[in-house]
């Protein structure tokens, strides 16, 4: 989590806040199962991790913003990688890059997961021939994100208004409610080349990355 809301509290009975939560999940199911079914995990009171499918979860355009950005800074690396490598030889990347998440409002997303994290951890093999570097590897993402009903004041939930964030740490206070790790993992796949350009430190460089279970780009 990034940004921690006041500890208020809302002053209401308890089971008056579960009443609301509950009617929560059962009007949004039809509209956004997926975040009607996480709020409901979080009334269970479980507080086993969830998994969230790769392809629903990068069907939003903010998580596959945050994954772009950082395939961009492997690709940037691996350009100035290229440029150090002698006629011949080869070379191991390994890295990893954070991107900050900020699902859209009124997206499902941001239901689910408002503020978020993606975390990136790239392998890359480089083998320079003459004026070219091929180049190969494999990143492994990790989308993740605390479920906790503990950031900001309030939430705009359509049918009911703006919901006080301190309901769910209400909840959470009267054991009728128990926060929860979100996350979901994919793999994608690099190829790619540079080539030395006419100029120093000017390279051609291209890229093409492909999901290592579907073969989606």
């Amino acid at each position: 989590m990034f940004i921690r809301g006041f500890r208020r509290r809302t002053g209401k009975p308890t089971p008056e806040l579960v009443t609301l939560f509950r009617s929560i999940i059962d009007e949004g199911r039809a509209v956004h199962p997926i975040a009607s079914d996480f709020l409901e995990h979080f009334m269970d009171g479980v507080g086993a991790a969830r998994t969230l499918s790769p392809r629903w979860l990068r069907s939003f355009k903010a998580i596959r913003k945050a994954e772009r950005r950082n395939q961009r800074r492997f690709e940037r690396q691996l350009v100035e990688e290229a440029g150090r490598l002698t006629d011949g030889a080869s070379t191991w990347l390994r890295d990893h890059w954070d991107a900050r998440v900020n699902a859209f409002i009124g997206t499902e997303l941001f239901y689910v997961s408002r503020m978020s994290l993606l975390r990136s951890r790239g392998s890359f093999v480089l083998t320079r021939s003459g004026t070219r570097v091929r180049v190969s590897g494999t990143v492994r993402h990790h989308w993740f994100d605390p479920y906790d009903w503990d950031r900001g004041r309030w939430v705009y939930i359509p049918r009911h208004g703006f919901v006080p964030i301190a309901v769910g740490r209400d909840l959470v206070e009267a054991d009728e409610a128990r926060n929860f790790l979100m996350e979901s993992r994919h793999v994608q796949t690099l190829e790619g080349a540079c080539v030395d350009g006419q100029w120093p430190r000017r390279r051609n460089a291209s890229f093409t990355w492909s999901s290592a279970s579907t073969g989606d780009r």
